[in-house]
């Protein structure tokens, strides 16, 4: 049996947050070099594909969404809550009870999916976000598994090599000369922002 080319990271997620309103979806895959981003609208599909050896950098934050869709649930199974418990007529206690009971499981999904993020992926000419990953838990999950497959292709660096090539960066080449106009950077710690000198 022939091995797949693709295997898929992501499950298909909508490019908005109004669902509901948007036919656009996204959803990521890993092939033997490189991550294919497939954009469905519709009728249409697109493909994006991100070779391993021109990622430059991945960005991940993370977003109030989580806290605000909490909190907003919240509200909504105390006030049906509140309801069905002074509400005074048993079908109006029971409607407002299962409403209730619903946006309970909801907020206990929301709970349990973790913090909501946005993770966005940098390459020489671009930078994609993949609205596919929109939980601080998938994102490194992910993460744990495209490490490898980068440092494979490109190469790693020992952390001891980092601070010198920073500093080899950041100094004045020598062959310059002082009065040519151009500043000078001095890096004194590696993890500070370098500063200029004249």
């Amino acid at each position: 049996m022939a091995e797949k080319e693709y295997r898929r990271l992501t499950r298909s997620r909508s490019r908005t947050s109004f669902a509901f309103v948007s036919t656009s979806r996204a959803s990521l895959w890993v092939g033997k070099d490189h991550l294919l981003c497939i954009d469905t609208n519709g009728y249409t599909e697109t493909y994006k594909r991100f070779y391993f050896r021109d990622i430059q950098g991945v960005i991940l934050r993370k977003t109030v969404e989580w806290h605000v869709i909490t909190v907003i649930l919240s509200l909504i199974v105390g006030a049906f809550g509140l309801i069905a418990l002074v509400g005074g007529n048993a079908g109006l206690a029971w409607f407002f009870g299962i409403l209730g009971g619903l946006f309970a499981l909801i907020l206990l999904l929301n709970l349990i999916g973790g913090p909501t993020c946005s993770f966005h992926m940098r390459t020489a000419v671009q930078v994609e976000h993949f609205p596919s990953i929109s939980r601080v838990k998938v994102a490194r999950r992910l993460l744990t598994k495209l490490r490898p497959l980068i440092a494979n292709t490109q190469g790693q660096l020992a952390p001891e090599e980092i601070p010198a090539l920073m500093q080899g960066l950041f100094t004045a080449s020598p062959s310059s000369p002082a009065g040519s106009g151009t500043p000078s950077y001095v890096v004194d710690d590696p993890n500070a922002p370098p500063r200029m000198v004249p």
